[in-house]
């Protein structure tokens, strides 16, 4: 019995002190975890720390160069400004050099305009001379003498095949005729054969030749000369 008592009470101790060293190893475990846990906060915040202190760093340094920018900025501003107001002169000079220019180009254009319009002019009066002398070409001047006055005197202007009947007709004098294959004018602008004597009529020049044929008869060209004339003395 007692032996049986002795065995428990051994297998007590045991199981206490078995007990005692679990519980001193779960203390010194938790004792350790504790500590971990406590140098891994120490460590967190000496990283937080350092972040803070290198964050702190980096804005100082940011600020400081922007600081250093506008201060840098605020230097050459004025020169800048300075620049600016220097260059307004040459702005100035480029913007007369511009208008010199332009002035020029417009002086060019209206000294070429007027010396075209001078050309044009030239070619137009001389075109028209030309026309002149053309017209001029086709006139043939006549002279209608009565007695003792001049019924017609001056150009005559004639259209294909003219006459030194035709070109009387052209003056527009009142004629008196005999139709037919010899035409034979016997009164002009109310002067008629035989008014002044027996024997008197109408004859024609042509170029200061008399012609001894009817006046339908005589071809004539521009730049002759026709002169008819009333004769007393039968030539």
């Amino acid at each position: 019995m007692r032996k049986t008592k002795g065995i428990i009470a051994a297998v007590i101790v045991t199981i206490l002190l078995i007990g005692g060293a679990l519980a001193f190893q779960q203390n010194h475990a938790n004792q350790a975890s504790e500590d971990v846990t406590a140098t891994s906060q120490s460590v967190t915040s000496s990283s937080q720390a350092a972040s803070a202190t290198s964050q702190s760093r980096v804005n100082h340094k940011h600020q400081s160069s922007s600081a250093t920018k506008k201060a840098h900025k605020s230097a050459t501003k004025p020169k800048n400004s300075t620049s600016s107001t220097n260059d307004r002169p040459h702005s100035s000079k480029a913007q007369v050099k511009t208008q010199s220019s332009a002035a020029t180009a417009t002086s060019t254009k209206k000294r070429r305009a007027t010396k075209q319009s001078a050309v044009t002019a030239s070619k137009t009066a001389r075109k028209a001379k030309s026309t002149k002398a053309a017209v001029a070409e086709k006139k043939v001047y006549l002279v209608v003498s009565g007695y003792k006055k001049t019924f017609f005197k001056g150009n005559v202007v004639i259209h294909g095949s003219a006459t030194a009947f035709s070109v009387l007709q052209d003056s527009k004098l009142k004629v008196v005729y005999q139709n037919g294959a010899s035409v034979y004018v016997s009164s002009i602008n109310g002067l008629a054969q035989n008014d002044v004597k027996v024997g008197s009529g109408w004859k024609y020049k042509v170029n200061n030749k008399f012609i001894d044929k009817a006046a339908n008869l005589k071809r004539v060209s521009a730049g002759d000369r026709v002169h008819w004339y009333f004769t007393t003395a039968g030539y």
